[in-house]
């Protein structure tokens, strides 16, 4: 199985036509490009995302639901990183404004069910979504959902039954072996990168990275601009030497599971 799946990018007009007459859905992969340590490529959230909208696509297709994958969206908001070489600083109403294009445009190609699938954690990229997403189906007429995390909407005041939203239930099963948590490029986004080859991640150098990590009440100092350096100067949290530890399969499967089971609930509704 290939470990990024086709998607409209790589299709022709026709075949698109195809897709939309035939109902598919659109599952949307949402990322951002932006540094990732120096063992991994600055297009890590938009591979990653890729990846798993290739496996919801394999498994909604098992079940007889076709979907087809949308363009990757590379230019979400950098906000944690933001002052490391690599990530790119998107002001919010200009990728707002490309969020709600592309919605509009699929919806123009004829797609009704959109389905976000976002890979980058940063607070403003969720809020980018979670407004585009609303607008465009306060505004434009147009129905799309973004797939979010249940166990954090409650910060963002959702309660999960919003129209635009698709909501996924929190990962329950462990399949690391690190005791410290994966919170940007550590052990399970080496993991998951080291499939794609070495020009998306040097796992020579991944193995020689030491451990950085801090207090659990001071995660969220990760996220503010001008601190993320003084946390790892390198610019990871995690333990990105333990990759080849990391059950990846186990964890793909699960994440595949939970958006394929939300997606498909969403619809049949």
């Amino acid at each position: 199985m290939n470990a990024l799946l086709k998607s409209m990018i790589d299709m022709k007009w026709p075949e698109i036509e195809e897709e939309a007459k035939a109902g598919a859905l659109v599952l949307l992969p949402l990322g951002v490009i932006e540094e990732h340590g120096p063992h991994l490529c600055l297009g890590t959230d938009i591979y990653t995302a890729q990846i798993i909208c290739g496996r919801v696509q394999e498994l909604l297709g098992s079940w007889g639901r076709p979907s087809v994958i949308g363009p990757p969206f590379f230019w979400g908001i950098c906000q944690s990183t933001r002052d490391f070489i690599g990530s790119f600083g998107i002001r919010m109403e200009t990728a707002k404004n490309l969020v709600l294009d592309i919605l509009g445009s699929l919806h123009r190609f004829g797609f009704r069910e959109i389905f976000g699938i976002n890979a980058h954690g940063d607070i403003e990229q969720n809020i980018l979504f979670m407004n585009s997403f609303r607008e465009a189906r306060e505004k434009g007429g147009i129905g799309p959902r973004y797939c979010f995390r249940e166990d954090v909407m409650h910060f963002f005041g959702l309660g999960g039954e919003e129209d635009f939203i698709c909501p996924i239930p929190h990962q329950a099963i462990s399949f690391s072996s690190s005791a410290e948590p994966d919170i940007h490029a550590g052990d399970v986004e080496t993991a998951i990168m080291s499939r794609l080859g070495a020009d998306y991640a040097d796992t020579a150098l991944a193995k020689e990275l030491p451990a950085t990590s801090i207090e659990k009440d001071k995660e969220m100092e990760w996220i503010l601009v001008g601190k993320t350096k003084e946390i790892s100067a390198q610019g990871y949290l995690g333990n990105p030497a333990l990759f080849d530890k990391v059950r990846i399969e186990e964890h793909l499967a699960d994440v595949t599971e939970r958006y394929a089971r939300a997606i498909l609930g969403k619809v049949t509704r």
